[in-house]
């Protein structure tokens, strides 16, 4: 049967037998001895030897045993004796004064076979039963109590039934406040306390809310461990998703080059096209004036023909002859004289060798500062690398491209320092020859202010620059513009 309250407890409706209620009386009665909040018991046959005190249990001794006992007390007292729970709405017995849940006594006396008060045997009704009016006035108290005790006493004014059982002694029914460190198990006083017949004999003690508190604290260490993990987590995850980024990018610098080169490729065909249609066009356009005169000349000499008697044509003939050998007498090319090849070359530039030099930790340069990139290889099979240097005395950063290995050789180099709004980013372009000894004006010392950098939000959330370069061969005249 579900009480007023909510709660759906099962109730006990069986017959307290005489031993139970000596149970019951021992359980309320109130300790008359206070005992030290942690120590070593001695045997039990050295009793008088004075007990070890821990330092910290005995600071807090004075301050915490007094209520604890109380509210150990307070627990035992208030408790209904039919289901042993706490009191919910109490009715009480007018001859024993034995305190029942009203929902637990109605139940045992409408049962028909018990018609009495459970504790005193006493024959009693339900209408004689005495509602407990003061009962709020003893939970605000209890409740006071408890606040009192604060974080200490591991409860709150407004904890639950069950945050209350769950602090009980098994054994004793009374609230767990100590630690004993040797079976590493929460105990009431009087477990902490038996020196005779102990399960605790020779055991060291804390208080409980000093254990609690050391307890917490390694286990706020632990779940702290476990943030940082997961922060370097997070951090790889970040990382990794920026480089999928960066690949991106490079991925559309490459598609952006090899448009160019397709553009040029077409470029240079359709000139190709051209100036072999011109050579032909030469040659055809003079025989189309050959061919115009030869028809003026055919057209003149037969209308000349149409007109004139027999007489006349005989007397013309050797003159038309003469005519026709003059215009046949002009040799005509062989085709193999005019003939242009049909065939046309794909002129495909050298591809850039492009990737991302990420500077890291860069808050932490000094003046003249030098990092440098992975090795890579040009085209050609060259070596290269990018060096980035730092010069916070003059406030410039300068990029430069030195040769690991290989020929010397003239290179078109371009470099972009990445930006998060792609306006904001600095690209600057050089060609310049390159051999293994540095030379003046081999880079680029005054790619960016230091300044800059910082103001304008270059360097990222993990304290890196990004720096995107372009490399390739190049002639060192007439050289072609970048194709991106």
């Amino acid at each position: 049967m579900d009480s007023p309250s909510g709660r759906n407890e099962p109730r006990r409706h069986e017959a307290i037998t005489p031993s139970q209620e000596q149970s019951t009386v021992a359980s309320t009665s109130l300790p008359s001895t206070s005992f030290p909040a942690t120590m070593k018991h001695s045997t039990a046959n050295s009793s008088s030897t004075d007990p070890v005190y821990d330092e910290a249990a005995t600071s807090d001794l004075s301050r915490n045993t007094s209520r604890h006992l109380v509210l150990s007390n307070f627990n035992d007292i208030f408790k209904c004796t039919i289901c042993f729970g706490h009191l919910d709405d109490p009715h009480l017995c007018p001859q024993c004064s034995k305190l029942y849940c009203f929902e637990c006594i109605m139940e045992w006396l409408a049962s028909g076979s018990n018609q009495c008060c459970p504790n005193c045997k006493t024959a009693l009704e339900l209408e004689k039963l005495v509602k407990v009016r003061w009962f709020e006035d003893v939970r605000k108290l209890q409740n006071d109590l408890r606040a009192l005790g604060g974080p200490s006493d591991g409860h709150s004014g407004d904890m639950d039934d069950n945050d209350t059982k769950s602090e009980l002694c098994p054994q004793h029914r009374r609230l767990v406040n100590f630690y004993c460190s040797t079976c590493k198990q929460c105990v009431c006083e009087v477990c902490a306390t038996e020196i005779i017949d102990g399960h605790h004999q020779n055991h060291s003690f804390k208080t409980l809310h000093v254990t609690y508190k050391q307890h917490m604290e390694q286990l706020e260490s632990e779940l702290e461990k476990v943030e940082d993990y997961r922060d370097r987590l997070s951090l790889l995850h970040n990382k990794i998703e920026r480089n999928i980024e960066l690949i991106g990018t490079v991925k559309s610098v490459k598609q952006k080059e090899l448009e160019a080169i397709i553009v040029s490729v077409m470029k240079n065909l359709d000139r190709q096209e051209e100036e072999k249609l011109a050579q032909l066009s030469v040659h055809q356009y003079a025989l189309m004036n050959q061919m115009e005169n030869i028809d003026l000349k055919l057209q003149a000499m037969r209308c000349e023909m149409s007109l004139c008697s027999k007489s006349q044509l005989i007397q013309m003939k050797t003159g038309i002859v003469d005519a026709c050998n003059a215009i046949r007498s002009e040799p005509i090319k062989d085709f193999k004289e005019v003939r242009v090849p049909a065939n046309l070359k794909i002129e495909i530039p050298d591809f850039f060798e492009t990737g991302v030099f990420v500077v890291q930790n860069f808050s932490t340069f000094d003046d003249n500062k030098v990092v440098y990139s992975s090795d890579f290889s040009d085209c050609q099979g060259r070596t290269w690398r990018i060096m980035a240097w730092c010069v916070i005395s003059e406030d410039h950063f300068g990029i430069y491209l030195e040769l690991v290995s290989g020929r010397p050789c003239w290179m078109e180099c371009t470099f972009q320092l990445i930006h998060l709004n792609p306006e904001k980013t600095i690209r600057k372009t050089i060609r310049q020859y390159f051999d293994r000894i540095p030379q003046k004006g081999w880079g680029l010392r005054d790619f960016v202010t230091l300044k800059t950098i910082l103001d304008d939000g270059y360097v990222r959330d993990n304290d890196s620059l990004e720096l995107l370069y372009n490399i390739r061969p190049c002639k060192p005249a007439a050289m072609q513009p970048p194709l991106y």
